[in-house]
């Protein structure tokens, strides 16, 4: 009863601050979904790779633009293998798991 009458009583403060904390989670969750999603470089590649076949853009500027798009694909997915790595810190796994060789890099 005691902690029924304290939640009433603190309300006006703990409100906002639990509504602020789920902005700041939701604000969170589409970061990590923009900084996660392979899927514009995909399209990037497929537009270079047209662009070039139909003659708008050397093979110099592919080439260039390539890279990048590379680099960026490398990027997200050193992202997701940190966060998967995070993860298992936190969960307290022992042994490192399975690695899995994406062909990219090094």
């Amino acid at each position: 009863m005691a902690f029924l009458i304290d939640d009433i009583l603190l309300l006006p403060i703990t409100g906002p601050i639990a509504g602020i904390r789920w902005v700041l989670r939701q604000i969170q969750t589409m970061a990590d979904e923009e900084l996660l999603n392979e899927q514009p470089w995909k399209e990037r590649l497929i537009e270079l790779q047209m662009m070039l076949e139909l003659g708008e853009i050397s093979a110099e500027d592919y080439a260039r633009e390539e890279a990048i798009v590379f680099q960026a694909l490398r990027d997200v997915r050193a992202r997701r293998e940190q966060m998967a790595r995070d993860a298992a810190d936190a969960g307290g796994e022992e042994e490192p798991g399975v690695g899995v060789y994406t062909g990219y890099g090094e």
